[in-house]
């Protein structure tokens, strides 16, 4: 039988996470929203600073990143994968915190975006006024986008950002984990193990039929704990790391 804590901390998580991109409000009320695509959106834009890179700017659409390269010689972009699992021409990475890990990011300026996870920032930057703030979390930087919002005098909203208007394992279980640290109720080791196989299991079948890239890209970054402290913020149209703010 659950506990009155249990039912409390549910019923908190019920109110403040959306279950998908698509539900994210046309007019966002005033709150802090943390954009959650666990695979592989915001676990990438977590290693891109956590290899140097300066800020990362999210496109509207795909292919914008061009326009971005020109005016930026020295940038990265990211793009789509062929089907070999490698950046689609010209582009320097894509959404893979694998690649990225392979790529010479350092004191540059990156940019790209996501069907989902990258779709939902602009969402909100494009829907959202001032009273309304935009970070990326997942499961590797959990603790410390909880951490820095603690204190915020707005409401925290959880984004899973799903997969075409649904919801997905890894995002609800990245939704539900964040939520809990701010809430100051982190999961216990037992309750990470679980929330790690619900995400696993939902991902890593469907990636044993690709490329060694992307169970690589699942079982060695994305289903990290609390790893990371990264706190990326949108700036603008620019992702920067607040960690030290």
């Amino acid at each position: 039988m659950a506990s009155l804590a249990d039912t409390d901390i549910e019923d908190r998580l019920t109110d403040r996470i959306l279950p998908s991109r698509a539900r994210i409000p046309e007019d966002p009320p005033a709150g802090d929203y943390v954009v959650i695509d666990v695979t592989h959106f915001s676990t990438t834009v977590v290693e891109l600073f956590e290899n140097g890179a300066e800020y990362v700017h999210v496109t509207e659409e795909r292919g914008d990143e061009h326009a971005f390269k020109e005016a930026h010689p020295e940038a990265r972009i990211g793009g789509g994968s062929s089907d070999d699992y490698t950046p689609t021409e010209g582009y320097d990475f894509f959404n893979s915190p694998t690649w990225v890990n392979d790529t010479d990011v350092a004191g540059r300026p990156t940019a790209l975006t996501s069907t989902n996870g990258g779709a939902a920032v602009t969402d909100l930057r494009l829907g959202g006024g001032d009273d309304v703030d935009v970070y990326v979390g997942t499961l590797a930087n959990a603790r410390a986008v909880a951490d820095h919002l603690d204190g915020s005098e707005k409401p925290t909203y959880m984004v899973a950002a799903g997969s075409k208007g649904k919801p997905s394992p890894e995002d609800t279980v990245g939704a539900v984990v964040i939520g809990r640290h701010v809430y100051g109720e982190a999961p216990t080791d037992a309750e990470r193990d679980l929330y790690r196989q619900v995400a696993k299991l939902g991902k890593a079948p469907k990636y044993e039929q690709k490329a060694d890239i992307r169970l690589n890209d699942l079982l060695e970054f994305d289903l990290r704990f609390s790893e990371s402290a990264v706190v990326p913020k949108l700036e603008g149209q620019e992702l920067h790391d607040v960690s030290e703010e």
